[in-house]
């Protein structure tokens, strides 16, 4: 079985390998995401199944000058913290908690859930999804949503762990009511970097529309986050919730890119 390293980023060579190799021959192919560190602003590697085709979006228009903020792998008691760093720069963010960590940090998931932030899915256990049988899939997003509904959300956001969803995976977190996302800019704070380069690797990519990947759990992550939001509000940028971010999208389709881009006819 193919593993992937922590936020999914194969090494290069094995990447480049299995991207050359046609769809037949693997079985269970990974999502962009997973196999690229990030992905592009496409709907189907973005925000795979959602009826917002991105590439009606105008960038440039001033509504779309907003950054979805997520923040993965809590509950954690850096989250606190983090709601006062969010709160002084009039940010918001969409936390994805993992549901076995909620009644450990109960009080923390139920402050972060009432702070007018947003609270999403990222599994009840932090499996690679797509290598799970379907029981076991849908077992991961049942329990979740019970461990999310003890303090009082009904999460409209999935992260998949370390970026990993095929179609299935996706049509099942929208049974749940769920839209999937992914990210088009990864912190890589995983890898136990310091603030400065945390902050370099999102910076680099701060742009209109983008969706930016941290982690509650990382301290350095916490430490680069002031630095983060005051070069985003330099450049004009707003960052906000999923929630958010979705409506923004949708507000900056453009009659114009519409007619360039016609969505595909749903059966």
């Amino acid at each position: 079985m193919m593993t992937l390293f922590r936020r999914a980023v194969l090494p290069f060579g094995l990447a480049a390998a299995l991207l050359c190799l046609p769809a037949s021959a693997m079985s269970g192919q990974r999502s962009y995401a997973a196999t690229h560190g990030a992905a592009p602003f496409v709907t189907q590697h973005l925000i795979p199944g959602s009826d917002l085709d991105l590439a009606q979006v105008d960038l440039t228009l001033p509504s779309a000058r907003v950054v979805a903020l997520t923040i993965d792998d809590g509950p954690d008691g850096h989250d606190p913290h983090i709601l006062d760093i969010l709160r002084a720069h009039g940010a918001k963010a969409t936390f994805f908690y993992i549901g076995t960590k909620i009644p450990e940090h109960h009080d923390i998931a139920r402050m972060v859930a009432t702070s007018g932030n947003e609270v999403g899915s990222h599994t009840q256990t932090h499996p690679m999804t797509t290598d799970l049988k379907p029981a076991e899939r849908e077992w991961n997003l049942a329990q979740a949503e019970k461990a999310l509904a003890s303090v009082g959300v009904t999460a409209t956001w999935f992260r998949p762990p370390y970026g990993d969803v095929d179609d299935a995976l996706a049509a099942l977190a929208r049974r749940h009511g769920m839209a999937t996302v992914l990210w088009t800019a990864d912190s890589q704070d995983w890898k136990d970097t310091g603030p400065d380069i945390i902050r370099h690797r999102i910076v680099e990519r701060l742009a209109p529309g983008a969706v930016v990947l941290m982690h509650s759990t990382k301290a350095a992550t916490v430490a680069a986050l002031p630095a983060i939001l005051e070069e985003g509000e330099r450049r004009g940028l707003r960052f906000v919730t999923m929630s958010d971010w979705d409506a923004a999208m949708r507000q900056s389709v453009t009659p114009e890119l519409a007619l360039l881009h016609p969505a595909p006819r749903r059966r």
